[in-house]
């Protein structure tokens, strides 16, 4: 994005952690925890796995003497990744936003993560399309949004958050992420707790 505050390379080395970090997901994270011995760790923090927590850098005696290697193979690269956006203006609220996204990148070949969600976000997006050749408008403007670099840290959606942080939080309706979407016909939501009262 441009004109957007990056840290240099003198900043970086400043600010940014020493320690390598390197996400894993969770059957390889529950394999190694319940394999950590230690005192248990206070109920606050037990986390969401089938597993009891325990704060301690040993493994318990049937793995003892054992070592975890990771390599670690990260590299600190500046890249360009573009959102595409698509609005259709509201005829009553027009500065009133409901807003469904999905991301485009994937780990591996994207099938169901993102390409199931990508799917059906292209059709809402033509079915509208259609619908308004005729002259029809939904009260409240639509924006669909198609993220970049999502699986570099939600690059793409949290730059365009952190540009539109007072638009966004003043006229934004609701947030739809359709990242899997291929569970049938019973419909799972989850909500960020912000909009839990609602």
């Amino acid at each position: 994005m441009d004109n957007a505050y990056r840290l240099d390379e003198v900043d970086r080395e400043a600010y940014l952690p020493k320690i390598q970090v390197q996400p894993i997901g969770y059957t390889d994270a529950e394999q190694i925890l319940n394999k950590m011995d230690g005192d248990e760790a206070p109920a606050e923090w037990q986390g969401g796995l089938n597993i009891t927590y325990k704060i301690g850098g040993n493994f318990t005696d049937a793995y003892e003497g054992c070592k975890i290697t990771i390599e670690v193979n990260n590299m600190l690269q500046q890249r360009v990744s573009s959102n595409v956006i698509g609005i259709i203006y509201g005829e009553v609220e027009p500065d009133r936003y409901v807003m469904l996204g999905n991301h485009r990148d994937a780990w591996g070949f994207g099938a169901v993560d993102p390409s199931s969600g990508t799917a059906q976000l292209m059709e809402v997006v033509r079915v509208l399309g259609e619908k308004k050749k005729t002259g029809w408008r939904p009260r409240r403007t639509m924006m669909f949004l198609s993220w970049g670099a999502e699986e570099f840290s939600l690059c793409g959606s949290r730059e365009f958050v952190e540009q539109y942080e007072i638009e966004l939080s003043e006229r934004g309706v609701g947030y739809l992420n359709t990242d899997i979407c291929m569970v049938g016909p019973i419909l799972y939501p989850a909500a960020s707790p912000t909009i839990g009262d609602l």
